[in-house]
């Protein structure tokens, strides 16, 4: 049997993601289908509609990859929604104390906690999966992922680790490095901050994650104990490739036609494009 992305969090297996910020199912499956262990719709910071998350979290499955959502807030109401359509688990921002992350895993189990009942959607088969089965596949499957992005958290984080059914301290830079004031992200006070959410981490037995915009850093972070990693988004990646193509097109020297036909014909083209034509000219004529 396949184990589930949680099972595999809890296992300490390195797992990678990307953000998914454009409410494009097709983006979720080229994601999903490039071997990616998850995919994260992104409803905190980008714009999905009900509708569009649903389609999103199909393509998930229908790619064979996790699908998780961060969520927009902390209300119970906005996990459940996530959850029926099929979400793999929850990201949720800002837990800054041990009571919100109890919470927290309250709002996404039903024994011991309290997600309202319904086998209906998605989820549940619709229908087709009984209660004791639904309720037992759920509660073992729902990762349970807390942001950990404040400094007022970084003296609570030993105890939100601690939290029965927190399976994952995800590691929020930007907003760390404003809450103490500064603008880098590799900044000593948010280093220090990344290395008490590690350690609470490992002493609780409970996976930490990072967010970076690539994968230079990768490297670094495992070796400091990090494995689940969230890289970049289909955006990033999308302006990435456009920048590094419109860069290597604004290289290229255009070589009017009468150059091709007569390429001792005066010119005003650099030396070096010159020479590369002529060059291939006296190829062509030995051929």
């Amino acid at each position: 049997m396949t184990a589930t992305f949680r099972q595999r969090l809890r296992a300490g297996e390195v797992v990678t993601a990307c953000f998914i910020k454009t409410p494009a199912f097709q983006h979720v499956e080229i994601a999903g289908a490039s071997g990616l262990d998850a995919v994260v719709l992104d409803t905190e910071h980008a714009s999905f509609d009900p509708s569009q998350l649903d389609v999103c979290l199909l393509a998930a499955r229908a790619a064979g990859t996790a699908g998780l959502v961060r969520l927009a807030d902390q209300r119970p109401e906005t996990a459940l929604h996530a959850l029926d359509l099929g979400a793999a688990g929850v990201v949720v921002p800002h837990v800054k104390d041990a009571a919100t992350a109890r919470a927290v895993v309250t709002m996404c189990r039903y024994r011991g906690g309290d997600r309202g009942f319904s086998n209906s959607p998605r989820a549940g088969g619709y229908g087709a999966i009984g209660m004791a089965d639904h309720v037992a596949a759920s509660d073992d499957a729902i990762s349970v992922i807390c942001q950990i992005e404040d400094a007022s958290a970084i003296e609570h984080v030993a105890a939100i680790a601690a939290v029965p059914g927190v399976d994952c301290l995800f590691i929020g830079r930007a907003d760390l490095a404003l809450s103490f004031g500064v603008t880098q992200l590799d900044h000593p006070r948010v280093d220090a901050a990344i290395a008490t959410i590690i350690e609470a981490g490992q002493a609780a037995g409970v996976a930490v994650g990072i967010f970076l915009p690539d994968d230079t850093t990768v490297d670094s972070y495992a070796r400091r104990g990090v494995t689940c990693f969230v890289i970049g988004s289909d955006q990033s990646w999308l302006r990435s490739a456009a920048t590094q193509l419109a860069d290597r097109q604004s290289r290229v020297v255009a070589i009017p036609a009468r150059h091709l036909a007569d390429p001792a014909a005066p010119s005003e083209l650099p030396m070096t494009a010159m020479m590369d034509m002529a060059s291939s000219v006296t190829l062509w004529r030995q051929l």
